[in-house]
């Protein structure tokens, strides 16, 4: 029998987690940002900077429960984080 020291507060929901690179942002991912808003399922965050320069530079880009994800445009990028969503999701 496993024994854990930690509680889990139940009554906090279980949520996805889709986190933004500002500079991203501002490149035309605040458009997928903007649609993803709607959704209850998700905890969006936005970070100064997430280390991925080189993938900044020339892609729009997400990090779908720790996976990055990216794309040429906003329309691809929100098809390419809602399958991540659906292969992955934190919710059962």
């Amino acid at each position: 029998m496993a024994f854990s020291f930690f509680r889990r507060n139940k009554s906090v929901a279980l949520k996805n987690q889709v986190e933004f690179c500002m500079t991203n942002l501002s490149l035309g991912a605040a458009d997928v940002y903007d649609v993803l808003l709607e959704r209850e399922d998700i905890e969006l965050t936005e970070s100064g900077c997430t280390s991925n320069c080189e993938i900044c530079e020339c892609h729009l880009f997400a990090i779908v429960n720790g996976e990055l994800i990216k794309a040429e445009d906003a329309e691809t990028l929100l098809q390419n984080v809602v399958n991540e969503l659906k292969e992955n999701s934190v919710l059962f």
